[in-house]
């Protein structure tokens, strides 16, 4: 499938199909040939309403590198209809509690306030573009992280737009970990897929880790996912991956992860841990952070457990 098909449906969905009410042989004669309709099901239906479907999605092949993939499409539908109002990922639990692919969950959301959005999101057949009710999606999301337990919620991560189409938009905020066992799971599940979604979206996420008021850690996805570290007890070693660094007179120590579908995930989690306990954090709960994003946006890091 061209840029050019990717940018045809992405015009065909966002200005031609009038869903109405989600319901009747209308909508489905749009579909027809062209995308699948999502039924309702029952477990759906406190979030549904009176719908009779809950999106119409058109299929998207994933040819190679999938992240490489994803991102040519994605550029496609931007430069069809405008820049994405949210970008992310979904996380080990992608919308409606289906698996996420396992190599990352990348989506690109835009969204018409109180009717409709348009979703490019990576699925388990590729890829799909799936124009869907905002309300009940962002409901089920909400309700989701208020009542779930940190292991079965979904993660990701979000940088929503400062733009009208999002104006009244609340994403809820991470889960946070009581205790240092229960981190490297959440952790690694959020690094394991993150240089791939990064890369697949064509944004960065960069979080800076705190022991007080002294930065520790910094990581940092784009491309590749890489930690840079700044340590008053802890002793690195090449054979861990540590490189040293002089900028000025500041030093500091790179960590080079790897890139979309290298990264060891739980173990980086454990060494990273590990590192932060030598530094003398007592807990998560004493784990201080700051999220960098673009000034014109919300980010907010679903799954790091902290």
């Amino acid at each position: 499938m061209t840029k050019d098909d990717t940018a045809g449906l992405a015009r065909w969905l966002w200005h031609e199909v009038d869903p109405a009410d989600w319901s009747g042989a209308a909508l489905q004669a749009a579909a027809e040939g062209r995308g699948r309709l999502v039924p309702v099901a029952e477990h759906e239906r406190r979030y549904a309403g009176d719908r009779e479907h809950r999106g119409l999605t058109v299929p998207l092949s994933l040819d190679g590198e999938p992240a490489a993939a994803f991102r040519r499409h994605a550029e496609a539908v931007e430069a069809a209809i405008g820049p994405a109002d949210s970008v992310g990922s979904h996380g080990p639990t992608g919308p409606w509690y289906e698996p996420s692919p396992d190599w990352g969950a990348p989506f690109l959301r835009w969204r018409r306030p109180g009717a409709e959005s348009l979703e490019l999101r990576a699925a388990g057949t590729g890829a799909e573009l799936s124009l869907q009710p905002t309300e009940p999606y962002e409901e089920w999301r909400r309700a989701t992280f208020e009542w779930s337990e940190p292991t079965q919620s979904p993660g990701g991560f979000v940088i929503e737009y400062l733009t009208p189409a999002n104006e009244g938009l609340s994403t809820p905020g991470g889960w946070r970990v009581p205790r240092w066992a229960a981190l490297p799971p959440l952790l690694g599940a959020f690094l394991r897929t993150l240089p791939a979604e990064t890369s697949a979206i064509g944004r960065n996420v960069r979080v800076t880790l705190f022991a007080g008021t002294r930065s520790v850690l910094a990581i940092r996805s784009a491309e590749r996912l890489t930690v840079e570290g700044w340590f008053k007890h802890f002793s690195p070693g090449a054979d861990q991956g540590w490189s040293q660094r002089v900028e000025r007179t500041v030093r500091s120590w790179a960590l080079d992860a790897g890139g979309p579908g290298e990264v060891d995930g739980e173990r980086l989690a454990r060494h990273l841990v590990d590192v932060l306990k030598a530094e003398k954090v007592s807990s998560p709960a004493r784990l201080g952070k700051h999220v960098h994003g673009p000034e014109d946006a919300h980010t907010v890091l679903l799954g790091l457990g902290f």
